[in-house]
């Protein structure tokens, strides 16, 4: 099945569900369609925030995961599944009909996922609560590599989208299109290359997060920044590059970073 007509077949499946509710057949179609692209997102999150230490296959979790991953990995589904069926899909679909929505639906769900496995993952203990400048310090001090990926991997999973729309701010009217077109390399050079290097400024008692982004806007190597491909984050070298942009960042969003970069004046 072409992934065109997948799509045409999921969103006419999802227009019915809004329409009519949900019924066995439905719920059977949707899983057809859609859960194994779940399962992959839901496993793909719990590595990021370093509840995988590698991407294993959704098939495999009940022989690979001990007690608490596997407890997280399926609450996840299982609280996943009462969000679909108690109005998700109405509210997506009629979000998309009334042009508020501009993604698919799997997009769409990336940040509902990332919610529950942060929820859950806290449930169970498997990470902490902890401030902005507490992740900083804490990529600084890790001693470990595995450590120091792992403490890193949390603070771009918590962090990512805000340091991409702040970095959007930043960025000069004439450098936007190239910036905004690559983003995430950027994002990436940040976390991985930039943060680091500020370990001697970066405490634990205090939030300095705008610094850092006010001083990368002002000395990053812009050359490098776009060009960067990131290693801590499998994320950035298994999907392609321009849909793991489109999947994030809308037009609207793109066209509204535009003009507020052109009235800053920012160079």
């Amino acid at each position: 099945m072409g992934p065109m007509k997948r799509s045409e077949l999921g969103q006419r499946l999802l227009a019915q569900i809004a329409t009519d509710g949900w019924s066995e057949r439905r719920a059977a179609r949707f899983e057809e369609l859609y859960s194994e692209q779940i399962h992959w997102v839901v496993v793909a999150t719990m590595e990021r925030i370093g509840a995988l230490q590698w991407r294993i296959h959704p098939s495999r979790v009940g022989d690979c995961l001990e007690d608490r991953r596997l407890a997280l990995y399926q609450n996840t589904i299982s609280d996943l599944w009462f969000e679909l069926l108690n109005g998700l899909v109405d509210r997506y679909f009629h979000g998309t009909e009334s042009g508020e929505i501009h993604q698919e639906f799997v997009p769409y769900l990336r940040g509902v996922i990332r919610h529950l496995v942060v929820a859950n993952a806290r449930t169970l203990r498997l990470i902490g609560r902890e401030t902005t400048a507490e992740m900083l310090s804490a990529v600084c001090e890790a001693k470990r590599s595995t450590t120091y990926v792992d403490r890193l991997a949390w603070l771009k999973f918590c962090l990512e989208n805000r340091v991409r729309q702040e970095i959007l701010t930043r960025v000069g009217a004439g450098a936007f299109a190239r910036v905004y077109r690559q983003i995430h390399r950027v994002c990436d050079y940040f976390f991985e290359e930039f943060v680091p290097s500020q370990c001697e400024r970066i405490s634990a008692s205090r939030s300095m997060l705008g610094e850092l982004l006010d001083e990368f806007s002002l000395e990053a190597d812009a050359d490098a920044a776009c060009n960067y491909v990131g290693t801590i984050t499998p994320v950035a070298r298994e999907i392609d590059e321009s849909s793991r942009a489109a999947a994030d960042v809308d037009e609207s969003e793109f066209l509204g970073a535009l003009r507020h970069a052109r009235s800053q004046g920012f160079r």
